[in-house]
């Protein structure tokens, strides 16, 4: 069993800052994306597919007027 980790995800919302934590057991650009994505948008199918490359993940990020996507450990 994997050990679940903390990780803080920070993007802009149409150059709002927005923050959240999420528990995984590893993390990366492309799961940061989707992350926000998903917490954007809660309500709504703007869901960014989990096999997207980095590059059509940011594409459809910035579609939805999300930006300036980064994430840490939340230790």
């Amino acid at each position: 069993m994997s050990e679940l980790i903390p990780y803080a995800v920070h993007y802009l919302l149409d150059g709002v800052r927005q923050h959240f934590f999420k528990l995984a057991a590893g993390f990366s650009d492309v799961e940061a994306i989707r992350s926000a994505s998903a917490h954007a948008y809660p309500q709504t199918g703007h869901k960014i597919a989990p096999c997207a490359s980095l590059e059509t993940a940011r594409d459809k990020a910035l579609q939805l007027g999300i930006t300036q996507i980064r994430w840490n450990e939340a230790i």
